[in-house]
């Protein structure tokens, strides 16, 4: 696996528990498994979810898919969620380019 960091962070909100999910680094195919792992592991204890981008070294279609289907499973489930993706600019762009709408 290649460089990716991914960060938990509980914290009380008005709608109850929330878990902040921060990613950073590869956030690519390589890393697909971990990142899913991560997610799959804690998706049932909260109320509600941030997942949070920051400091992106690479992003492809296989991070955003995992992102997006969890997304609409918790969101099925009754569960708020929120996806902030703070990416540089050449990534925002390539992802523009390609069709791929923010946010997710």
């Amino acid at each position: 696996m290649q460089s990716l960091k991914i960060s938990l962070i509980e914290k009380k909100s008005p709608d109850g528990m929330c878990l902040q999910i921060i990613f950073e680094g590869m956030l690519t195919l390589q890393n697909a498994e971990q990142i899913k792992e991560k997610i799959t592991k804690a998706s049932g204890e909260f109320d509600s979810f941030d997942f949070i981008t920051q400091q992106v070294t690479a992003i492809d279609v296989s991070f955003l898919k995992i992102i997006k289907s969890f997304k609409d499973f918790l969101e099925k489930q009754g569960k708020k969620v929120n996806v902030k993706l703070d990416l540089p600019f050449d990534s925002e762009r390539f992802l523009c380019n390609a069709g791929i709408i923010f946010p997710l």
